[in-house]
């Protein structure tokens, strides 16, 4: 018996053809699976944009409260408007204010507040002034009665 040490040879094997077809069909069942791999990992070139949100001015609420003195009036009339905030009771001896109030009380109850805001040398009485008039009840409803004076300019200091 004869043994040999050399590699055996096989004989050359053909592998089927796939073929068009068969391409066409690996191409069908891989494509589900790439999209799928595509959506998990995929972002969005753009971020969406925010729903606007309307802009909303505040109604004022109904404030109920006991108006007994002058400054539970004067707090009412000073919350009604930002460029009130900071102003203080007229005194006879106050120099140099620039927002101030008086109160008056009404025959029916409640007030009635002057609030004043002044600019131009205040130091000396203020140049300008402007002054607003209301009626205070004494269940707490804030009425503008009236007002005088130039217009109030925007870039005074708070």
């Amino acid at each position: 018996m004869h043994t040999s040490t050399a590699p055996s040879r096989r004989p050359h094997q053909r592998r089927p053809s796939v073929g068009a077809l068969g391409y066409f069909l690996l191409l069908l069942l891989t494509m589900p699976v790439l999209a799928a791999c595509a959506a998990a990992g995929a972002s969005p070139s753009t971020p969406p944009s925010p729903t606007p949100v309307p802009t909303v001015r505040p109604t004022p609420t109904p404030i109920a409260a006991r108006v007994a003195t002058p400054e539970d009036a004067a707090t009412l009339v000073i919350a009604t408007d930002p460029r009130f905030s900071g102003a203080i009771q007229l005194q006879p001896d106050l120099i140099g204010a620039s927002k101030w109030w008086e109160a008056t009380p009404l025959p029916t109850g409640g007030y009635e507040v002057e609030l004043t805001i002044g600019w131009g040398d205040c130091m000396a009485g203020c140049i300008d002034k402007h002054t607003w008039t209301f009626q205070v009840s004494a269940d707490g409803k804030v009425e503008l009665v009236g007002e005088v004076g130039p217009a109030v300019p925007s870039d005074l200091p708070a």
